[in-house]
């Protein structure tokens, strides 16, 4: 141990901290302190005398990964870095990589979902041709995904989950049949097979097993009710003998969607004979009035949530509902109040809006730029999914795998005069060829016209143990065709600066392209994690771990909680409550509800306005019989106050 301060637990922490039995679930409600429990439990383990290698900890975020690994060298010093500490991907990549032979799978190149889209977009043409009324590209795609991340053969995931006929699963099967088929042979390695050929040989190669089981004594996971049937095959298949230490709140469980199991978390103690359950009911970011608000919600389900949370803050004000005619009205009943908090010295960092989808923030962003109020969104677009970046990173992806036919076809058909068909037909000689040496001499004599074609390959090659030089060598090399691709250059030109910045952290270019293909980083955590005063635009579904002092949930109304999609599955409109849930707990101070009649035009039934008894409209919503005493509606609302309906918007 180090001479810092020991954490300060209180009393359910201390208990799951210091457990001395076996597998055990740590049910942690919100804003209950669940990071600072699992950085006590390895502190208490390698005092004990656990020797850190053999404690594993999987976190679902590299930022998580950091924030552990970053608190564990506070509290055990120099012993944190030998803890093994990662995303399940990169946990299980390390594998694969160490272990090629074992785990069957020699060496490959990830490929991120641009490329998944367009080795499908080929699967679909070559199986259905340009039927328009097969299933496009991206839905496929989240077919062979969710099929993967919830261990269903594809053709049994569509029966269960897809209204299509018979025909259409057989048709459909055989394009992902192809899919995979194109994987194989360009050695190709999607982000969903990494956990499927994990799990698979864990379970089905006895010498897998014994040596992963051989290895660790304690198996630690944070946002346990995150994980997929995949993770969880993963989990049982290494817990014995070592236990499991599992940290989850079933009430924040909302990514189906990705194919997360609610059960694992629910049903616990069902799949781990004999396992413990410990709470964690003790909130420490928002005051009791939100937390009243957000138990009640809870509590009206038909399922047991089983936790209520108390406040360590105590008491505060009430939630507070307001109900607009429009979005419009919304969106500058918003920034009129943002504007007003700021004039009386509140910063623009402590003001979070909540959405549940980029679309339906559209009235909100516009309010927030025709105003001047500085903003991020998070949420949105992602930096390595910029078109540019993944121009400028096929020059690096092609050197890191010559038979990347994908990255060789973007790379190619950058430069002038070289079209598809030519690309297409100088992929075919550049695969029979061994060694960069010999693919640049091809692409000179083939290219004497673009002499920098293959110059940009040569001197990134050159540079390539040094990953900050490569990405420079690229970026001279590139900028003076992709400033004529593309409008803005000054602004998207800065992003080749930050890819420099990133790569000071990796020991090589792989590693890299490896790391950020998995888990790419979002521009607002780029761009914007060193700007200091921003109101923070949010989807919901993004939230999940952040807080402000004052939250603003917009779009609570009828069709949006539950959505309308999700109303006559029992599940999905469950997973909704959760949704709200979720977003209700962001707030530590002030949470306000805003809500509209009409959304864009679309006719939204009239709703109840929190008064008791009311019906509510004709469509499912949460809210309809919230008791007055939780939520003010006694608000002044004077659309003179601020500026008229925003009535342009800007992309």
């Amino acid at each position: 141990m180090t001479d810092n301060e020991p954490l300060k637990l209180n009393a359910e922490q201390r208990c799951a901290a210091e457990f001395a039995g076996g597998d055990v679930l740590v049910l942690a409600g919100a804003g209950t302190g669940k990071t600072s429990t699992i950085i006590a439990r390895v502190a208490h383990l390698t005092n004990m005398g656990i020797d850190p290698r053999r404690i594993l900890l999987l976190t679902f975020t590299r930022r998580a990964a950091r924030e552990v690994r970053h608190r564990l060298s506070q509290q055990i010093g120099a012993a944190a870095k030998a803890v093994p500490t990662g995303t399940f991907h990169n946990f299980c990549l390390q594998y694969l990589r160490r272990w090629p032979d074992l785990f069957e799978c020699g060496s490959l190149t990830i490929i991120d979902r641009d490329d998944q889209l367009q080795l499908m977009k080929l699967a679909r043409a070559s199986v259905v041709g340009k039927d328009a009324s097969f299933p496009k590209s991206a839905e496929l795609a989240n077919y062979y995904s969710y099929a993967r991340n919830t261990n269903r053969p594809v053709d049994e995931y569509l029966r269960a989950f897809t209204d299509h006929d018979p025909d259409s699963v057989q048709r459909i099967g055989s394009v992902l049949k192809d899919y995979s088929t194109r994987k194989l042979q360009c050695r190709y390695f999607d982000y969903d097979d990494i956990l499927h050929l994990f799990a698979r040989q864990l379970h089905r190669s006895p010498i897998v097993r014994q040596k992963l089981q051989s290895r660790y004594d304690h198996l630690l996971v944070d946002e346990m009710q995150d994980t997929n049937p995949l993770q969880w095959l993963i989990l049982d298949g290494m817990r014995e003998p070592a236990k499991l230490f599992c940290v989850g709140d079933d009430a924040q469980s909302i990514y189906a969607f990705r194919g997360a199991d609610f059960r694992n978390v629910h049903s616990f103690t069902d799949r781990v004979p004999g396992a413990s359950v410990l709470k964690l009911e003790q909130n420490f970011r928002s005051t009791q009035e939100i937390l009243d608000l957000s138990n009640w919600l809870l509590d009206q389900s038909k399922l047991e949530y089983d936790k209520h949370l108390v406040a360590v803050r105590g008491t505060g004000t009430k939630p507070v509902r307001i109900e607009c005619d429009d979005d419009f009205e919304e969106a500058g009943w918003i920034a009129g109040d943002l504007m007003s908090r700021h004039e009386g010295g509140d910063d623009w960092r402590d003001h979070m809006i909540l959405t549940r989808s980029a679309w339906a923030a559209r009235s909100v962003e516009g309010a927030l730029i025709e105003n001047d109020i500085p903003y991020r969104f998070i949420g949105g677009t992602q930096l390595l999914q910029s078109a540019h970046v993944k121009d400028l990173l096929s020059l690096l992806r092609v050197i890191e795998n010559p038979a990347d036919q994908l990255a060789w076809m973007r790379y190619l058909t950058l430069w002038p005069r070289v079209g598809e068909k030519t690309a297409a037909n100088t992929i075919t000689q550049l695969l029979t060829l061994s060694g960069v040496d010999r693919i640049v001499q091809s692409l000179d004599q083939r290219f004497k016209a673009n002499p920098r074609l293959s110059e940009a390959v040569s001197e990134c090659h050159g540079v390539w143990a040094k990953p900050v030089a490569a990405i420079g060598a690229a970026t001279d090399k590139l900028t003076p065709i992709l400033e004529k691709k593309y409008d803005d250059w000054d602004r998207r030109s800065k992003d080749f600066q930050l890819l420099q910045r990133l790569a000071e952290k990796h020991g090589s270019v792989g590693e890299f392209l490896e790391t950020y293909t998995l888990d790419p980083i979002s521009e607002s955590e780029a761009t914007h994690e060193d700007v200091d005063d921003l109101v923070t635009l949010i989807t919901v579904h993004s939230a999940k771990g952040t807080e402000a002092p004052v939250c603003y949930l917009i779009g609570v109304q009828p069709g949006n909680y539950p959505h309308v999609r999700s109303i006559g599955d029992a599940d999905k409109e469950e997973e909704e409550r959760r949704v709200l849930y979720v977003a209700m707990t962001r707030a530590k101070n002030e949470l306000f509800l805003t809500g509209t009649i009409r959304s864009h035009g679309a006719y939204v039934p009239h709703y109840n306005r929190f008064h008791p008894g009311g019906s509510g409209g004709s469509q499912p919503y949460f809210l309809n019989d919230v008791p007055a005493d939780l939520v003010n509606t006694d608000v002044d609302f004077d659309t003179d106050s601020f500026d008229s309906p925003i009535v342009s918007f800007r992309d």
